[in-house]
C-alpha cells in the first residue's frame, strides 16, 4: 500500500465541489477541480489509461470544446494515487496508466449519483460553447479534412498512423503556443511547474535481492539483472528515481542508484553500474555472481515531468547512463530528444530503442578527467537546441553539473524551472551527492 496523505475527507466521502454537496459551476467552468477528480476516476472504472487517454477522452465527450491541460490532469492523478484510489503503473510503451483500485471503486460508489452527473453534463452554452468563431470552423474542417481521407482507405494503417502523427504533433503545438501579450500586463500563459513536475511519494521498503545474472553493456559498464519475490510491488515512476544500495556487515556504507528497468510480473530489476572508482558498490558490481544478494531501499519518491515539452536535452557522464537510457526509452514517438554523454571512449558508447526522435552526442575523455567541466561544457556550448519549449535535464560529478547549469541559465537564458541539474558525485569524497548545486 502506497504511503497516503491524511487529507480531510467530506461527509459521506464526497469530493470538494461534488453535485449536490454544496459545489457550484463558477462562471462558464464546466467542472470544478473536485469534480474533475471523479470525473477520471469514473474513466479508469471504465477501463486503464494513461494520462493523455484520458485528455482525448473528456475531450471528445464534450465535442472538443473542453479539454483539460496535462497541468490539471497530471495532479488530479497524483491526487488519486496519494489517495489509495488510484495505482499509476507503467506499461509496455514506457508510459504509466492508471488503473482504479478497490478503495477507489468503493469511494465511487460512494458518490455514484455525482459521478453519473459528471459524465452527463453538457457544455452550459450548446455543443460548441462559446468557442470563437474561427476556432469552430478550424475543428470543423480537421473533422471534415478527416473523414475525406479516412474514407478513402478506412483501413490504411499507415494512413491512420500518419494521421493520428500529425494530430498529436498540431495538439503539442496547440498546448504550448504562448499568447502574445498586448500589453505589459498579460503574462505568458504557460503552465506553471508545480503542475508539470508533480512528486510521488513511495512507502519505503527494504528487500533483499538475489543476483539472477550479470554481464558487461561496455568496458566500463556492468549491468545485473535482481530478482526477489519482493519485486512484486516495486514502483519507481521517474526516470531519475534512485533507490539505496546497502554495503558492508553493519550496511552502514550506502550508494544512490537508479533503476535502470524493472518488471513486477517478472519480479525483477536491473541496476547498471558505472566501473568509475573503487568503493563498495563498484567493488561489489565487479565480483557479483549469480546467487549473491544485495540489500537495497526505495525508492522513496519520485518526480514525474508531464510529457509536455516540444524537446528534451539530457547531458551526463558515465553514471548518467542508466537515467538517460531510461528516459530516452520512456519518450513517446514524435519527441525530439537530444543527449550529450562523457564517457572514456567509444567501445563506452551506448544504444537505446525509442519511438522519440533521438539525436545523440558523445564526447570522449579518460576517466581521470571526468572531475573536469570543460569537455562537457564546450561541447554544450556549441549545441543548436530544436525550437519550441525543452527541458533539459543534466547529471554529472557535482563541479561539472553546476558549470553546466550556469551557462543554459545564465548564458541562453533557459527558464529557471525547466532545468534539472544534479551532482551524482563529488570528487574527492567517497559516497558523497550534491542534488542542489547551490
Amino acid at each position: 500500500m502506497r504511503h497516503r496523505h491524511d487529507h480531510p475527507r467530506r461527509p459521506d466521502h464526497a469530493p470538494p465541489d461534488a453535485p449536490g454537496r454544496g459545489g457550484k459551476r463558477r462562471g462558464k467552468r464546466l467542472f470544478e477541480y473536485g469534480e474533475l477528480r471523479l470525473l477520471i476516476l469514473t474513466m479508469i472504472a471504465d477501463q486503464p489509461r494513461h494520462g493523455y487517454e484520458i485528455i482525448k477522452a473528456i475531450e471528445d465527450r464534450f465535442d472538443g470544446i473542453y479539454s483539460p491541460s496535462p497541468g490539471v490532469i497530471y495532479p488530479a492523478l497524483s491526487w488519486l494515487e496519494d489517495m489509495g484510489y488510484a495505482l499509476l503503473q507503467p506499461d509496455g510503451s514506457g508510459r504509466k496508466r492508471a488503473r482504479i483500485t478497490d478503495e477507489g471503486l468503493a469511494f465511487l460508489t460512494a458518490n455514484r449519483a455525482a459521478a453519473d452527473d459528471l459524465m452527463t453534463r453538457r457544455m452550459p452554452h450548446g455543443p460548441r460553447g462559446n468557442a470563437p468563431r474561427p476556432i469552430v470552423q478550424a475543428m470543423d474542417d480537421i473533422k471534415a479534412a478527416l473523414r475525406q481521407r479516412l474514407a478513402e482507405a478506412p483501413s490504411d494503417p499507415a494512413l491512420v498512423a500518419a494521421l493520428a502523427d500529425r494530430l498529436q504533433a498540431a495538439a503539442r503545438d496547440i498546448a504550448t503556443t504562448p499568447v502574445t501579450p498586448t500589453s505589459p500586463d498579460i503574462p505568458d500563459e504557460r503552465h506553471p511547474m508545480d503542475q508539470i513536475i508533480t512528486r510521488h511519494r513511495h512507502e519505503l521498503k527494504r528487500r533483499t535481492l538475489t543476483v539472477r545474472e550479470t554481464s558487461y553493456l561496455t568496458p566500463h559498464m556492468i549491468r545485473i539483472v535482481l530478482e526477489s519475490d519482493d519485486l512484486s510491488d516495486f514502483v519507481s515512476l521517474g526516470a531519475d528515481d534512485h533507490i539505496k544500495l546497502f554495503f558492508g556487515p553493519e550496511g552502514d556504507q550506502m550508494r544512490d542508484y537508479t533503476p535502470r528497468a524493472y518488471d513486477t510480473d517478472d519480479r525483477s530489476l536491473v541496476l547498471d553500474f558505472a566501473v568509475h572508482d573503487a568503493g563498495p558498490a563498484t567493488a561489489w558490481a565487479v565480483q557479483a555472481k549469480p546467487g549473491d544478494t544485495l540489500r537495497i531501499g526505495g525508492p522513496r519518491g519520485s518526480a514525474v515531468v508531464a510529457p509536455v515539452f516540444d524537446w528534451y536535452l539530457l547531458i551526463g557522464d558515465e553514471t548518467a547512463l542508466p537515467a538517460i537510457g531510461r528516459r530516452i526509452e520512456d519518450l513517446a514517438a514524435g519527441t525530439q530528444v537530444l543527449s550529450l554523454v562523457a564517457v572514456p571512449g567509444e567501445e563506452d558508447e551506448q544504444t537505446f530503442q525509442t519511438a522519440a526522435t533521438w539525436h545523440a552526442s558523445w564526447i570522449h575523455r579518460p576517466i581521470e578527467a571526468a572531475a573536469d567541466p570543460a569537455p562537457l561544457l564546450t561541447a554544450a556550448q556549441a549545441l543548436d537546441l530544436p525550437e519550441g519549449r525543452g527541458f533539459v535535464w543534466i547529471a554529472a560529478e557535482a563541479r561539472v553539473a553546476k558549470a553546466l547549469k550556469h551557462h543554459f541559465l545564465n548564458d541562453r537564458g533557459h527558464p529557471g524551472p525547466e532545468l534539472k541539474a544534479a551532482g551524482y558525485w563529488v570528487a574527492g569524497t567517497a559516497g558523497e551527492s550534491d542534488k542542489s548545486l547551490e
